[in-house]
């Protein structure tokens, strides 16, 4: 049986490995599945195997039943479903990355580095056919002859094989780098230029920040405590305006408990002008788990936090917020902070500063990885912070493309 993308993606999406489906007959598709596939060269002591796969995008039928959209009003008509399908499904056909490893004896199965199934023995096996197993034995019954498509055609000329994926796999399915100006320059007038916002003063400020021209990020405090702490937030705070002038009355401990996590282990409970409470509060351990220096509060990368750590008896403070979301935040803070003589470690300083000014490089990832902590995906020597996935909008898309600068990619190889 031909299955199509739509579908694919249905049966993806559908089955997950704590989903059990495997059955003796399955088990034994997927057996023949992992014995094929060996012919690849493996990677690392898992044991990873991967290969591209052009998949059709097929006819609209493959993609959904009219009458159940209509039915829930997703469609009005037949030229609406059919728009709706070419709006999911732009182009004909599409590309899924299948992957193999192998760990304690037990093998693991991905789509597009998504785990759909493990096997490991035959003795826990399911007996007794589960809901929708037809449409998983379907499924695998089709990846099988699939794999077997793909090796033959690598089997007879990897020259050939890996020179086709590289002229046709999507774009949407590569790495690559944009610098910053660049993307800016694509998007026009709704680009949002950090260093035209920020204004010319402070940005030649953060320069020096960034240089370490001011000297002041080597220095450490002798003594902390907290109502020290909430007044560096405080003036965090006040460089981006977030207050009203009626609000300026407030304590800045009353300004961290607006803008803040919110757990912050009892901090705000200690004696705001002891040392000593300060230093107890630190080790006591109760910050395990908390979130005491996160001074605005966000999602695990958009926040900013004003960290302070202890350093042979003495006390140092960082501030980190580099999501392109909070940057330009984060730059005011600095440069308050900086004017206000309070030493300081601006986390990522020079990559800031490149933000702002457009001269970094934007990071592109595939459009099934998720744009945030992609760090490791990319050379350490090109110093990527932000990522993005492909712009859907087909104008915006192509002139990416054009101007991105793209990773070669891995070649697939046998392994004999």
């Amino acid at each position: 049986m031909e299955l199509y993308a739509p579908q694919i993606d249905g049966i993806i999406e559908r089955f997950k490995p704590e989903n059990d489906f495997i059955t003796p007959g399955i088990y034994l598709i997927l057996e023949d599945i992992y014995d094929i596939f060996s012919c690849l060269r493996s990677e690392g002591d898992d044991k990873i195997r991967q290969i591209w796969m052009e998949v059709e995008r097929g006819p609209v039928e493959a993609f959904g039943d009219y009458k159940e959209y209509k039915e829930d009003g997703e469609a009005e008509t037949q030229e609406e479903f059919e728009q709706l399908w070419k709006y999911y499904y732009p182009e004909e056909t599409l590309w899924y990355k299948f992957s193999t490893s192998e760990y304690e004896n037990e093998k693991f199965f991905f789509i597009n580095g998504k785990l759909f199934c493990s096997i490991k023995d035959e003795e826990s096996l399911l007996r007794n056919k589960p809901f929708y197993f037809e449409e998983f034995e379907q499924f695998v019954t089709w990846l099988r002859g699939k794999i077997i498509s793909e090796t033959a055609k690598l089997r007879r000329d990897p020259v050939a094989f890996n020179s086709y994926i590289r002229q046709n796999l999507s774009w949407s399915k590569r790495f690559g780098r944009i610098t910053r100006k660049e993307y800016w320059d694509v998007l026009g007038n709704e680009a949002v230029r950090l260093g035209r916002i920020l204004g010319e003063e402070t940005v030649d400020k953060l320069k020096m920040i960034a240089e370490g021209v001011n000297g002041e990020s080597s220095v450490l405090f002798e003594e902390m405590t907290a109502g020290r702490f909430f007044r560096m937030c405080e003036i965090c705070y006040d460089a981006n305006g977030y207050f009203r002038k009626a609000e300026t009355k407030m304590s800045p401990s009353e300004k961290y408990l607006i803008m803040a996590d919110g757990r912050d282990a009892g901090l705000r409970n200690i004696d705001p002008d002891s040392p000593y409470a300060f230093y107890n509060w630190y080790h006591s351990g109760d910050i395990l788990g908390a979130h005491p220096w996160e001074i605005c509060r966000g999602g695990n990368s958009t926040h900013i936090s004003l960290y302070v750590s202890e350093v042979h008896g003495k006390w140092n403070l960082a501030l980190a917020g580099s999501s392109v979301g909070r940057v330009e935040e984060t730059c005011r803070m600095a440069v308050a902070l900086s004017e206000n003589k309070i030493p300081f470690n601006l986390r990522d300083a020079n990559e800031i500063f490149r933000m702002v000014t457009g001269t970094d490089f934007i990071g592109i990832v595939p459009d099934n990885i998720i744009p945030s902590y992609c760090h490791s995906l990319f050379p350490e020597e090109d110093n990527i912070i932000d990522f993005m996935n492909l712009d859907t909008d087909k104008a915006i898309r192509q002139k990416i493309i054009d101007k991105a600068i793209w990773y070669p990619l891995d070649e697939v190889s046998l392994s004999y």
